[in-house]
């Protein structure tokens, strides 16, 4: 905060004092008021983000002031994180805040979690003043709705040109991840790839199924003996490996392929919304954006179907034997 006082908020030209409100652009570093910038809705100097323009202080660094008491020092401590010059009494850095002695940092780690919490509302906080592709974060985070803490910083890491990043639910849950987030045409081109790509390993499962019920005494017979089981052995193998790659994909790159999605949900619906109130802009987002169970549910409903189906395809065929109950009572 130091390195501001003295310099003028671009948006309302005051210079900044002591006490202000103040935050930063996260493209540029441009400081302003924080009502300024809420006001605006965006950086002052937004235009100049593709001349790979960077902020610099143009005032006279803050002098730091002896509180009362306080023996002055001559010697300089320079700050490991920053490397900025700080009077030899500081404790912190008085650029960046960091620790400037290994007891500072002992007591630093002895209040680690209040820091953490203070540097996670910040970082929480900073999320909502930027935006992304012209999208607010304001408006990213009406759409998004449910875990807006963990998307927010990695959409504005998007914007900043980052690639992608990893999402461990979209890699355990695959499609029903896709679905939950409302990704419908992805998901169930998914969900089509990955059900074609486990025929194969159904297949065998079928068969080794037959062969257990007949060792049990269940079935008379095999019903159906599956045909070119060693060619179909190789497949499910290639086929498993092609599955696993999916998965890896979609851990590594949703996150970013959900940042499209909402980025481009926004700017279309913007033109519709633009006369309306905001309790119908979140009603209509609601619907659109969020989260939902519905579909995740039918589909894992229709798997519990298929194989109950299964199920009863053995048990109705003429080789099923009815198991002697007695035998377990």
């Amino acid at each position: 905060m130091q390195n501001f006082l003295g310099n003028p908020c671009p948006y309302c030209g005051k210079n900044f004092e002591s006490g202000d409100d103040i935050v930063v652009c996260p493209e540029c570093g441009t400081p302003h008021h924080r009502d300024c910038y809420k006001e605006h809705s965006a950086c002052a100097n937004e235009e100049k983000h593709g001349e790979n323009f960077e902020w610099k202080s143009a005032s006279v660094p803050h002098v730091h002031k002896p509180e009362p008491g306080e023996a002055p020092s001559s010697e300089k401590v320079v700050c490991s994180n920053c490397g900025t010059e700080n009077p030899g009494i500081s404790r912190y850095c008085l650029s960046c805040g960091a620790p400037l002695s290994e007891e500072t940092q002992k007591d630093r780690r002895e209040i680690s979690f209040e820091e953490f919490q203070r540097e996670r509302t910040r970082i929480f906080t900073e999320s909502f003043s930027t935006s992304f592709e012209g999208v607010s974060a304001k408006e990213a985070a009406v759409y998004v709705r449910s875990n807006v803490g963990y998307f927010l910083p990695r959409f504005a890491a998007f914007s900043k040109g980052a690639k992608f990043d990893t999402n461990f639910s979209a890699f355990l849950f695959s499609y029903l991840y896709l679905f939950y987030r409302k990704m419908y045409g992805l998901g169930l081109a998914v969900f089509a790839v990955t059900s074609l790509l486990s025929i194969p390993t159904l297949l065998l499962d079928f068969q080794m199924v037959q062969e257990q019920y007949v060792e049990m005494g269940m079935l008379s017979q095999i019903i159906w003996n599956v045909p070119h089981q060693e060619a179909i052995a190789i497949y499910s193998v290639i086929a498993s490996l092609l599955i696993w790659i999916i998965r890896i994909a979609l851990m590594m790159f949703f996150n970013r392929l959900y940042y499209q999605k909402v980025v481009g949900d926004i700017k279309k619906a913007r033109p519709s919304l633009m006369d309306k109130d905001e309790k119908t802009i979140s009603a209509f987002f609601a619907r659109k954006g969020g989260t939902g169970l519905i579909v995740p549910l039918i589909f894992i409903a229709l798997t519990l179907i298929a194989s109950f189906v299964l199920a009863g395809f053995i048990v109705t065929s003429e080789f099923f034997i009815m198991p002697d109950m007695s035998k377990f009572l």
